[in-house]
């Protein structure tokens, strides 16, 4: 009776100050000891979709011996991203990423952070994404050229790497000046075993060292060995260079070595493949998820196609051209949704907070799944298909799409990249489909991959054929 009579007065009080009553999340305990992990190792994105849709705007999570507070509300989403960020910092389930990245802009904080975005950011600003249009236009130009005989011949490829070395070139032909030769496959295979160890150690509290000989540990190692190399390589490429001639452009790798500021080559070296894990695999899962999709919808393709040729007539599209091709750019939103290329990520609160009345204590681990929240029902229609048309700036889900749809995540934080990797897309988009036609192999099992990232679980085979005639 007692206890009754606190939490009503308490709510009184609440509503007289204009506060959310308190509230308690849903909470699922799962198994002793290893609370839900075996259902969430099995098959992570089904089972976050099925929680954010069953039960609700907060759900507390006992994964081992962790507790995970997943937020599935846009204004919860937009509190932690936004109203109170300086209270939620990255949370140690990133920490099997610093032995990859150590404190580069994806894992640092505070001023660390801020002085990183500084550098960075003059790379990403308007009038210097304009400069890359011709950088970015090439590389895709180079793409064609070497799909041309392919198309005539009509043979399969496997899409993945295909496009993780379109967005590679990109990144490094903008970012740091050099054109690659032979290194792609180097990359891509590193970061593949990287990100999918990773990923299983993330969900994986008790996992072996990584000192231990075993054999995955051994890969792990030389990809970290090869990853680092190629790196360094680069660095020690433009420091041996002779200066470049006056009036010549800084580009981001000038920018990280004029402000290297004590720090040492192996923190330089995670601050750049902070930079080419966010900027160049992200955007490859996006575009390779983005054919796939319009393998399976015809009349999508169709209308992309008609409107790229309509726009661009056989051109490469430039900055100018890009408010026109506004299909596009909703094919490009749509399959972010359903495949966010970051699918998931994690804060910890540094101190006691309240969420919509919800109270959030200090050390508190909060998840935000972009990937349930983008399929949740109660925040789109239809939330399982394909539907470009949801992103007319006019449609009933484009209306609320704030916090609710966030592949770039938001707020302060938001991915620095964001405006760099949909011009890249559009630009590649809009000249492969007036030149090509990506048709799915059939009898493939396609699935996403939960790495820190969210590939395929490739290969994803695709004939290259020329694209039908206007």
């Amino acid at each position: 009776m007692s206890l009754a009579f606190d939490h009503a007065t308490e709510d009184l009080v609440a509503g007289r100050r204009g506060e959310a009553a308190a509230v308690a999340p849903a909470k699922l305990k799962g198994r002793p000891l290893l609370g839900v992990l075996p259902e969430l190792r099995a098959d992570p994105l089904r089972f976050f979709t099925r929680v954010a849709r069953d039960h609700g705007d907060a759900v507390e999570l006992s994964v081992g011996p962790d507790r995970v507070l997943m937020l599935n509300s846009p204004s919860m989403i937009r509190h932690v991203l936004q109203d109170n960020r300086l209270n939620y910092e990255k949370s140690k389930f990133y920490d099997v990423l610093r032995s990859i990245l150590g404190d580069g802009i994806f894992l640092a904080e505070g001023e660390e952070w801020l002085s990183q975005r500084k550098t960075a950011g003059r790379s990403f600003q308007g009038c210097q994404l304009r400069s890359m249009t011709a950088s970015m236009q090439e590389a895709v130009a180079d793409l064609e050229r070497r799909w041309s005989d392919l198309a005539a011949r009509r043979t399969v490829v496997d899409v993945i790497p295909e496009m993780m070395r379109l967005t590679l070139d990109i990144l490094m032909s903008t970012l740091f000046s050099l054109r690659l030769e032979d290194r792609h496959e180097e990359v891509f295979r590193a970061l593949t075993v990287i990100l999918q160890d990773a990923e299983k150690r993330i969900w994986s509290p008790l996992g072996l060292p990584r000192w231990l000989p075993t054999r995955r540990n051994r890969e792990v190692r030389a990809a970290l060995a090869s990853f680092d190399r190629f790196v360094l390589d680069l660095v020690a490429a433009r420091r041996a260079a002779p200066p470049r001639g006056e009036g010549a452009e800084s580009d981001l790798l000038d920018l990280l070595l004029a402000n290297q500021n004590g720090r040492s080559d192996r923190q330089l070296c995670g601050q750049i493949q902070s930079m080419i894990l966010a900027g160049h695999e992200t955007t490859a899962n996006a575009l390779t998820w983005c054919w796939y999709l319009l393998s399976l919808h015809p009349e999508s393709l169709r209308r992309l196609r008609g409107e790229a040729r309509a726009v661009l007539n056989g051109r490469m599209a430039g900055f100018a051209e890009l408010p026109a091709l506004k299909y596009t750019r909703m094919v490009f939103d749509e399959s972010l949704r359903l495949y966010p290329p970051l699918w998931t990520f994690s804060r910890t609160a540094v101190a006691d907070d309240r969420i919509d009345g919800l109270q959030v204590p200090a050390g508190t681990n909060v998840m935000l799944n972009m990937f349930a929240v983008h399929r949740r029902p109660e925040l789109w229609d239809n939330p399982e298909g394909f539907d470009p048309a949801r992103f007319d700036t006019e449609s009933a889900d484009a209306a609320g799409q704030r916090f609710a749809y966030f592949p770039f995540s938001d707020g302060p934080r938001t991915c620095l990249g964001e405006r760099f990797a949909v011009l890249e897309s559009m630009i590649a988009i809009s000249a492969i489909v007036q030149r090509f036609d990506l048709q799915l192999l059939p009898g493939q099992n396609v699935e996403p991959e939960p790495m820190i990232t969210l590939r395929p679980r490739g290969p994803l085979l695709m004939r290259i054929c020329p694209a039908p005639a206007a």
